[in-house]
């Protein structure tokens, strides 16, 4: 095999992976961004993290008449704080 096609062979091998790549990620990217957040049931609001954190310290995620929900999967989570 030649220097020129080793390097060609290379060249599409390297655009192969690259658009295998491509296509791969498009759709978990677009997936996710039509995915609108619903909450975990009815009377919840969302939160951010550092409120759900600060409840969690407290020890306060359950009580007799509020609970702190977490939802959502790794690195995409949601925070929830829902009245009975």
């Amino acid at each position: 095999m030649t220097e020129r096609k080793l390097i060609a062979l290379i060249k599409n091998g390297a655009n192969i992976v690259v658009i295998g790549l491509i296509l791969i990620a498009f759709p978990l990217s677009s997936a996710n961004a039509k995915q609108s957040v619903q909450p975990p049931r009815k009377g919840c609001v969302a939160v951010d993290k550092r409120e759900y954190q600060s409840a969690k310290r407290k020890n306060m995620l359950q009580t007799r008449s509020r609970t702190y929900v977490r939802t959502g999967w790794l690195g995409r989570r949601y925070y929830w704080y829902c009245r009975y």
